[in-house]
C-alpha cells in the first residue's frame, strides 16, 4: 500500500505554523513546566534551603500534611474564604452587569469607575481598606458612630475591631476583595448579556413573562458560559489569596487568616523548608482541580437538561 505523502506546500506551511508558536512553547516550557515538574520533584525531598544534604523521604512530607494543624486550620480558613467571596462576589458583579446593561446615561463612567479597583495592586487595595479598617480614624467606623447617633441608640458606640477579632478579621478581608475584583467579572458577565439577542426578551414580553421569569428562563441559561468561567476563575483566585492576608493581618489574630498561600510561604521562606512548601501547594492544587471539575460537571449536567 502506497504511504500518502504530504505537499511540500503544506510543509511549508506547517513549518511556518510552528515557528509562530515556538516562542510560546519555549516560554510555556521554561516558565510553566519545568517549574511544576522542578516543584513536584523538591516536594519529594527534605528540602531545607540551607541544608547540605537534601535526602529523598517520597511523600513523607505529605503524609505529615495530615497531622499538621496549622495546614488544617489554613485549609479551613481559605474554603471560608472562597466561600465568602466566590458566590457573594459573582452576584455582586452580576448585579453591576444588570445594571449597565440598562443602557443608562453615563454607562461609560460607571463602567470605569466600577472596573478602577480592578488595575490596582493588592498592596495599594490593602493599604487604603487598612485606613478604613482603622479603629481610630477609619472611615467605617466613623460612618457606624453618625449612624449609632442618628438613632439614638443607647450607650456609647464602641469601634469594630475589623482587623483585630478573630471573628471579624475574615469577612472583612473577603469585604475587601469583592470590591477590588467584582469589576473584573462584571465586564465578562456585560459582554455575555449584550450577546443574548433581545428577539428571546420580546417573545417573552409577548407572552406575558415578567422580568423575574425572563431572567430565571432567558438570561441566566444564555450567561452560563459567562457565569462557568466566572466562578471557575473566583474559585482559584480565592484559593490563592495571599496578599489581603499577609499585608493585613499577618494571619492573626490568632491564625484566624492564616491561609494555604501565606502557610506555604511562611514555611517555605521562613522556615525555609521548600520541600514541605511545595507539598502543601501540590495539595491544594489537587483540591482546587477536584471542585473545578466538579464545577463543570454541575453545569454540562445542567446544560443536558
Amino acid at each position: 500500500m502506497k504511504a500518502l505523502s504530504v505537499p511540500p506546500h503544506r510543509r511549508h506551511e506547517a513549518l511556518v505554523g510552528y515557528l509562530f508558536i515556538a516562542p510560546y512553547i519555549v516560554l510555556f516550557v521554561a516558565f510553566v513546566l519545568v517549574p511544576v515538574v522542578w516543584g513536584f520533584f523538591i516536594s519529594l525531598h527534605n528540602w531545607h534551603v540551607l541544608g547540605e544534604h537534601k535526602p529523598f523521604v517520597g511523600f513523607a512530607n505529605y503524609r505529615a500534611l495530615l497531622k499538621d494543624d496549622l495546614f488544617g486550620i489554613a485549609l479551613l480558613n481559605t474554603g471560608y474564604f472562597a466561600l465568602l467571596t466566590v458566590i457573594p462576589g459573582n452576584v455582586v458583579s452580576l448585579l453591576l452587569a444588570l445594571g449597565l446593561n440598562a443602557r443608562i446615561r453615563g454607562e461609560d463612567v460607571y463602567k470605569a469607575i466600577f472596573y478602577l479597583p480592578v488595575i490596582l495592586s493588592v498592596a495599594v487595595v490593602a493599604i487604603i481598606w487598612r485606613w478604613m479598617y482603622s479603629t481610630e480614624f477609619g472611615l467605617l467606623n466613623y460612618y457606624l458612630k453618625v449612624l449609632w447617633e442618628f438613632v439614638h441608640l443607647p450607650g456609647e458606640f464602641q469601634p469594630v475591631p475589623w482587623l483585630n477579632s478573630p471573628h471579624s478579621a475574615m469577612p472583612s478581608l473577603a469585604l475587601m476583595s469583592i470590591w477590588w475584583g467584582a469589576g473584573g467579572n462584571m465586564l465578562i458577565y456585560l459582554a455575555g448579556l449584550r450577546g443574548i439577542p433581545e428577539e428571546y426578551y420580546e417573545a417573552a414580553r409577548i407572552d406575558g413573562a415578567g422580568s423575574w421569569r425572563r431572567f430565571w428562563h432567558i438570561t441566566l441559561p444564555l450567561l452560563r458560559p459567562s457565569l462557568l468561567f466566572c466562578l471557575v476563575m473566583s474559585l482559584i483566585g480565592s484559593s490563592q489569596v495571599f496578599g489581603q492576608s499577609y499585608i493585613l493581618t499577618g494571619g492573626g489574630p490568632h491564625y484566624s487568616t492564616l491561609t494555604v498561600v501565606l502557610y506555604m510561604y511562611q514555611t517555605g521562606f521562613s522556615l525555609y523548608r521548600m520541600g514541605y512548601a511545595c507539598a502543601v501547594a501540590y495539595v491544594m492544587f489537587a483540591i482546587v482541580l477536584v471542585f473545578t471539575l466538579v464545577q463543570f460537571r454541575l453545569f454540562s449536567a445542567r446544560q443536558e437538561e
